[in-house]
């Protein structure tokens, strides 16, 4: 799995009538967008790349007015889009850690090779992520992503080994 760009946000909406979208951030840093002149907007696997030309941080959505996009009409075709960054233009992390979109889509087995399901989607808690964990025939396991339950995560296999704590299911 080596993709050459990475998603730091979604636009969810239009923000007032001059062209400014509203966009969630898909990162664990809000402040990484003070730090990018450009993105690449990725909508029906077409990919433009857009200049940022000023940027707010209002609560824990940002703000963004993009170059060439000068209008509500303009800014509505482009909700729903992502934002990307090349993968070497990406934060550095530490080891034994990973991006979101890196660990959505994993499959959960247990130490005993038993398949729990895919991993849907990821909870920052603070303290620790949580992996929500949907299978075919069990409702969703929420998984801590904590050493004591995720014993492997191989990006190259797509898949995570746990172990199966007390509790957990």
């Amino acid at each position: 799995m080596n993709q050459e760009f990475i998603i730091i946000g979604k636009v969810v909406s239009t923000q007032g009538n001059k062209g400014e979208v509203k966009v969630l951030p898909l990162t664990d840093s809000i402040d990484r967008f003070k730090n990018i002149v450009s993105v690449f907007l990725r909508n029906n696997n077409c990919q433009t790349i857009l200049n940022i030309e000023k940027i707010r941080i209002k609560k824990d959505m940002v703000i963004l007015k993009l170059k060439d996009i000068e209008n509500i009409k303009e800014a509505k075709t482009i909700v729903g889009s992502f934002l990307e960054v090349e993968r070497k233009n990406a934060v550095k992390l530490p080891k034994n850690t990973y991006f979101i979109f890196e660990i959505i889509g994993l499959e959960v087995y247990t130490e005993n090779n038993v398949f729990l399901g895919k991993v849907e989607n990821v909870i920052s808690t603070g303290s620790n992520d949580v992996y929500i964990v949907k299978g075919k025939n069990i409702k969703e396991l929420f998984i801590p992503a904590i050493r004591e339950v995720v014993k492997n995560v191989n990006l190259e296999k797509k898949r995570i080994t746990i172990n199966m704590v007390d509790g957990l299911i």
